[in-house]
Formats: structure tokens, C-alpha cells, sequence
């Protein structure tokens, strides 16, 4: 998947004890789709799954340094949860 290329290319940039910062919706990837913004723009918006991202970041050698989970109110008035997750490279 496209994330398991960023994580490894990631891999290959960075320098010894570099830090990846990804941040990320949890959700069921088949209901990733077209989302409409506030300001009427439509962005195509991926899910994706913790524990996926977590065992692709362990199989490039990186190890999981911090996990926040930011709240966000959307105008209809539902939380959303966003996923932060600062890996640093072994």
C-alpha cells in the first residue's frame, strides 16, 4: 500500500534516531472516499488502521516515541478523533 512506501522511504531518508511524524484518522479503509470541507472543497480522504500503521513502522525499524489522540468538532456537530503517532528510526 501507498502507506507502506512512505513508511520505508521514510526509512531511507532519514538519518540515524530521525523521527517520522504521521497523523491520521482511524477508520475501516473501504469507507475511505470524497469528504466536502467547510469551505466547500472536496479532498479525498483516507482511513486507516493503528495496529497496520504500528507492525509497518516495527518492519521498517522504527519504534512508536509518542501517541495523542486530538479531538475534533466538525460542524454537524460529531467528534472526530485524529491519530498522532512520532516514531524514531532504529
Amino acid at each position: 500500500t501507498d502507506n507502506s512506501k512512505l513508511i520505508k522511504d521514510c526509512y531511507n531518508i532519514l538519518t540515524k534516531n530521525g523521527i517520522i511524524y504521521l497523523s491520521f484518522v482511524e477508520g475501516d479503509y473501504e469507507k475511505s472516499g470524497y469528504q466536502i470541507g467547510s469551505s466547500g472543497d472536496r479532498t479525498y480522504f483516507y482511513y486507516h488502521n493503528l495496529d497496520s500503521i504500528n507492525n509497518k513502522l516495527e518492519v521498517n525499524n522504527f519504534k512508536t516515541i509518542k501517541l495523542i489522540y486530538k479531538h475534533y468538532k466538525r460542524k454537524d456537530g460529531t467528534i472526530e478523533i485524529h491519530t498522532v503517532l512520532m516514531a524514531k528510526k532504529q
